[in-house]
């Protein structure tokens, strides 16, 4: 039985990273209330590496009116030096520059952090009483009119619906097949359902990260971008104002999607003594005026402030909602690597299609508007079928783009870890061309640009380029 109940409110959201920040944001915007739920003990923290912010990702934002203060702690990004891992130039990648030609906005580098201040400063003072840390989520209860959501504090939440934004490891997601298996079934029934639970549950897992955080160091300057490439693994580094980050993602012995693994220090310690050598910039032999040879992983180690060492999972997930009670966003539906970017602006797409779904449907609700079975309803007890409904179309209208960047961000980590010959072979002598970049973005571009924006969101668009979005930011009417 549930915990009394504390909160009754329409939406609840579990998980406050950026896509469940974005949530709240994108909530408050459309006058739905909402409780926001984080296990962490504060809404931002020092945790995690940094964030790349793509045109679709900051142009959902801006809608928010943050993308100045966002451009403030982050530093654009343009060519990627690229080489392998005795420091041999492979050739520079002038994606990101493409990228601010093609849609009108530089990618940005931005701490993850920062991202996290941004987004809770600019929220009213009315929201931000609404996030809730420490509540660590231990259950979900169907009810006749909506979902409860226990925590291990015994406290509990209602809400209509609950939205999963809580990350790769979702809590949401594990209750949501647990709820789905509930339900009384035949015994061949059960063993199919048990089959679909497991496969809601599990991401694959090739590659694993260490990652970490150093000061700016003579000879780095902000904005700075290079991979080294080679067998088994790559590595990904950015500069800040402040502060570099680099990542290095190692090929697995055999992919698993047994849960994850926790490392110890022992096992840190190993991985930076084995890969300790691999350049962060240019070539070993280069020494700049002030004598400052080129940084290596290992001498960066030796200054780090901040680092992690993970498994990383990538997949998508089957079913993103259970009925039309319980639905995931970002990480919890779907995983990439992070070699492309692309997770956290991918998770701020799901939500600018999703909200613009509920909006809708607690607008039409609100003004009494009848639903699909005739009735005439509150912003409480909307229809399941309704919601359901909605939770199909978003998962419809967002499923196969993300499959897409999913498997795309997959083949990048293979290439530039060289997994195969013939990703090393496309990774030296394909992707190295030009005109090849140019292409695949051109391609690219293509699709990027029938990205949605919040639909009732009025405000001026303020990222133009060379392709015109297909989906307008509404414009504010002009008084008389």
């Amino acid at each position: 039985m549930a915990a009394s109940v504390a909160t009754e409110t329409k939406i609840v959201v579990v998980g406050g990273g950026p896509v469940g920040m974005t949530v709240a944001h994108a909530l408050t915007k459309a006058g739905i209330d909402f409780v926001l739920l984080e296990s962490r003990p504060s809404i931002v923290m020092a945790a995690g590496a940094s964030l790349v912010m793509s045109p679709i990702g900051l142009r959902a934002l801006s809608q928010f009116g943050v993308l100045p203060a966002i451009e403030k702690v982050s530093s654009p990004l343009s060519i990627v030096k690229r080489f392998n891992h005795q420091g041999r130039s492979i050739g520079d990648a002038k994606l990101f520059s493409y990228l601010h030609e093609n849609h009108g906005c530089a990618s940005r580098v931005i701490p993850r952090q920062d991202l996290m201040q941004v987004l809770l400063d600019a929220l009213p003072a009315e929201a931000q009483s609404k996030l809730l840390p420490s509540k660590k989520v231990s259950s979900l209860e169907n009810t006749d009119d909506g979902v409860i959501v226990e925590c291990t504090d015994g406290t509990s939440y209602k809400g209509s619906l609950v939205i999963g934004a809580d990350g790769a490891y979702s809590a949401v997601r594990k209750h949501m097949a647990i709820m789905g298996s509930e339900k009384e079934t035949h015994d061949g029934e059960q063993q199919q359902q048990q089959q679909q639970q497991d496969k809601d549950l599990s991401y694959l897992t090739t590659y694993r990260c260490f990652w970490m955080r150093f000061p700016r160091l003579p000879g780095i300057n902000p904005g700075d971008m290079t991979e080294a490439h080679g067998p088994q693994a790559t590595t990904q580094y950015f500069a800040n104002e402040d502060s570099a980050v680099v990542a290095v993602y190692e090929r697995l012995p055999q992919p698993t999607n047994r849960p994850p693994r926790r490392y110890s220090d022992e096992d840190e310690a190993a991985f930076v003594a084995k890969w300790g050598h691999l350049p962060l910039n240019d070539n070993p032999n280069y020494q700049n005026r002030e004598g400052i040879k080129v940084l290596t992983l290992g001498e960066a180690y030796s200054h780090n402030i901040q680092k992690g060492f993970i498994n990383l999972e990538e997949g998508v997930v089957e079913n993103w909602s259970r009925g039309g009670r319980v639905v995931l966003v970002g990480d919890a539906a779907h995983k990439f690597t992070p070699s492309t970017g692309a997770g956290c602006n991918n998770g701020i797409v799901d939500v600018v299609v999703l909200v613009n779904k509920l909006h809708k449907l607690f607008s039409s609700a609100s003004v009494g508007t009848p639903t699909s079975d005739g009735s005439i309803v509150t912003t409480s007890n909307i229809p399941e079928s309704d919601l359901a409904a909605a939770f199909r179309e978003y998962q419809n209208a967002r499923f196969d783009t993300v499959t897409l960047g999913c498997n795309l961000s997959s083949r990048a980590t293979n290439n530039a870890s060289w997994g195969t010959p013939l990703a090393k072979f496309i990774d030296l002598y394909v992707l190295s061309v030009d005109v090849v970049l140019r292409l695949f973005l051109h391609w690219a571009a293509s699709k990027t640009v029938l990205t949605p924006v919040f639909d009732f969101i009025a405000g001026e668009e303020t990222v133009r380029g060379k392709y015109p979005w297909v989906h307008k930011i509404p414009q504010a009417q002009k008084m008389d």
